[in-house]
Parts: C-alpha cells; sequence; structure tokens
C-alpha cells in the first residue's frame, strides 16, 4: 500500500507541473500582427500586470464610410499595423489611450478587398501616435475633382503639424505636393488629428498658426499652379 501512494505522489506533481506549462504557453501565444499591449500609470508593475494581452489583427483609428461623401461602397481606414498600444494618465501632451508605431491609410471596398494603400512609415519621419480615434475631413482644395484631406500630429501646445493627400478617382492615395513644406502648421483647425483648410477661393486656401517669435496669429495663403501648391 505504501508503494502505491508513493507512485502516486510523483505522478500527481507532474499532471500539475505539465498543467501549469500549457496554461503558460496559452497565455503568452504570439502576436501576429506586430501589435504590442501595454498600460502605465507611471510604474513598470502595471506593464508586467498586463504583458499577456495580445493583438491579433491591424489597429483601426479612423474608418470613414465613403458612401456618403463620393457614393462610393468603400472605406478609407487609417490602421496601426505594427507598434504598441499603452496608456499614459500622468499629464503631458500625450495623456489617456496611445496607440504609437507604423500606419497605413487603405482604400477597401464593401467586401473587404484591398482597392489601394500608402504606407505612412515612408511619409513621415519616426513613429505616429494618436491618442484617440477621429474621422478623417473631406474638401477638395484644387478643383481637379479629387478628394483632399489632412492627417496630423501633435506639435506643440500652439498646434499640429497635418500632411496634405489626395485620394485619385482610381482609388489611389497620393501626398498632395506642397512646395517647401512636406507639412504645414496649423493653429486653428475643425479636427484634432485631421481638419479642413479653409478655402479661400477654388484652387487655394489659408491656415493660420500661433508665432510665438511674434506673439500673435499669422495668416498663410497656398495657391494651385497646376503641379503643387506654392505660397502666396
Amino acid at each position: 500500500m505504501k508503494r502505491k501512494i508513493l507512485i502516486a505522489i510523483p505522478v500527481f506533481i507532474v499532471v500539475i507541473l505539465l498543467t501549469r506549462y500549457i496554461l503558460s504557453e496559452t497565455c503568452n501565444v504570439s502576436n501576429n500582427s506586430g501589435v504590442e499591449s501595454n498600460f502605465s500609470n507611471g510604474s513598470n508593475d502595471s506593464n508586467d500586470r498586463y504583458s499577456d494581452i495580445t493583438i491579433h489583427s491591424p489597429m483601426t483609428l479612423s474608418n470613414n464610410d465613403m458612401y456618403s461623401i463620393n457614393g462610393e461602397h468603400q472605406y478609407l481606414r487609417l490602421q496601426m499595423i505594427k507598434g504598441k498600444y499603452y496608456e499614459e494618465w500622468n499629464p503631458g501632451p500625450y495623456m489617456g489611450t496611445i496607440w504609437e508605431g507604423d500606419f497605413i491609410i487603405e482604400l477597401i471596398d464593401d467586401s473587404g478587398e484591398l482597392i489601394s494603400q500608402i504606407d505612412l512609415s515612408k511619409v513621415y519621419k519616426g513613429k505616429l501616435i494618436f491618442t484617440s480615434s477621429f474621422q478623417i475631413e473631406f474638401d477638395d482644395y484644387n478643383k481637379d475633382g479629387d478628394l483632399d484631406f489632412t492627417i496630423g500630429q501633435y506639435a506643440s501646445s500652439n498646434g499640429r503639424e497635418y500632411t496634405l493627400f489626395t485620394l485619385r478617382k482610381d482609388g489611389k492615395i497620393e501626398l498632395l505636393p506642397i512646395n517647401g513644406h512636406s507639412s504645414l502648421f496649423i493653429s486653428k483647425t475643425t479636427g484634432y488629428y485631421s481638419t479642413k483648410l479653409t478655402k479661400k477661393t477654388d484652387t487655394s486656401f489659408t491656415i493660420e498658426y500661433y508665432d510665438n517669435s511674434v506673439a500673435k496669429n499669422i495668416e498663410n495663403e497656398f495657391e494651385w499652379n497646376g503641379k503643387e501648391f506654392i505660397k502666396n
């Protein structure tokens, strides 16, 4: 009887160890999307507690139904395809929920088939950061019949840097060139991560920003010359 008990005890221990190993491997399943999840409240303990949270798809920060805009059964989406999600509740320029990494803008049809895509890591220097979802604001700034839009990033407490894109009739997403500018610093906006530009004519727009050096708002006008916008 004693011999049977002695044999049963090691078997029981092996079962426990195997069970713990399987559970550990399940919790640490690999993240195929390249997106990590972390939570931060100013301490490393929080990151450790939530290290097993994984994401298995791109994270969409902007989903725009194009039917009400151009009559097409399409969606224009801004997605994080590589990077990290975390939360920071200490006061600062990036506070709350934060998505930081590499992003794309893609156009898909209503069945989910990809029409076109632009990799924003080839447009911007460094990682992009967004702290909320948002809607893209569209208009036509050069009277070519294509939809134009801006994507913005935090620059300072006085404003954000906006890059100008266009959505061609064939679905291709491209940068809309501005002579001497890779982006526009704007203080007066209609939205945080995407803003409409103030149209002066069918082929020109104005922007307004606060200049610390002179302690006042400055207005600049840009006119389309057939190839690019130029500052007047």
